[in-house]
């Protein structure tokens, strides 16, 4: 997870501020959560900012950073907009953040392994689906005029740069918490890992065998700095490169090495 820091209006497509206005005076006039639901599902005008969000995370998922290669994202709404699970338990009294349902600021671009919900091989479920478990239920906002700011999501937030922070990347290719164990801060980077399976899918695997061209190469080069490799290094730890916090934590094991040091 690399931290995405989105651009502010006026970078938005065209269309999207006037497409905004509309849904958000239409759901604010509908008094239950039959016709909210009904009226968000047939009109998920967010896809308009697909593209947008897509271009601001150089075309990777904003969780695992991960390049969709033979999938569509999808655009993820970080606080659920038509019903909350926790822990994979419907949570009673609570519709979801419906009045979030067109706000820019809470769509995530997400690949679809770390949006829909699928078993693993274990028969482990993963994918983000409608969880958003919070610190403090007692925080919880339930209408549109509850401060959002006092709620403690458990689920690392790629907009923010201090969750980033939360996640350690191992030689391994396996993502791990890089908090002390059994605080609050770990439990998020655990919950996340495992939630998302940012380790399933054989993606440790394929970090790995990536990392292994790389290495080679580095310990071929050594102490003496090599233009050629010093470019494809750079390459690799550039934002828009498939997991390219891995890779600038890996090459980071090799930063005794003072023309490796000058690149991170």
């Amino acid at each position: 997870m690399r931290f995405i820091e989105v651009p502010l209006p006026p970078h938005f497509p065209k269309r999207w501020p006037t497409v905004y206005a509309a849904r958000f005076a239409t759901v604010s006039t509908l008094g239950t959560h039959t016709d909210r639901a009904n009226y968000i599902k047939k009109s998920g005008s967010w896809v308009l900012l697909k593209k947008w969000l897509s271009n601001t995370s150089g075309h990777k998922c904003w969780y695992c950073e991960s390049k969709s290669t033979r999938a569509p994202f999808d655009v993820d709404h970080f606080r659920p907009k038509l019903g909350i699970t926790v822990d994979g338990e419907k949570l009673t009294g609570h519709n979801g953040y419906y009045w979030l349902a067109y706000e820019w600021w809470n769509f995530r671009l997400s690949c679809q392994r770390c949006n829909r919900p699928e078993k693993d091989d274990t028969e482990t479920l993963h994918g983000k689906a409608n969880e958003f478990p919070i610190l403090n239920e007692a925080q919880r906002c339930a209408i549109p005029t509850g401060a959002l700011n006092a709620e403690l999501p458990r689920l690392l937030d790629p907009c923010v740069k201090e969750d980033g922070e939360l996640l350690a990347h191992g030689i391994d290719g396996e993502v791990k918490p890089a908090a002390i164990a059994d605080t609050w801060e770990f439990q998020r980077a655990r919950y996340t890992i495992e939630l998302l399976g940012f380790n399933k899918w054989n993606t440790p695997e394929d970090k790995r065998s990536r990392w292994q061209t790389l290495a080679t190469l580095l310990n071929l080069v050594g102490d003496t700095e090599s233009a050629a490799v010093s470019e494809e290094l750079k390459k690799y730890i550039s934002s828009d490169q498939e997991y390219s916090s891995f890779f600038r934590s890996a090459i980071g094991t090799h930063r005794e090495k003072t023309w490796v040091e000058a690149l991170l």
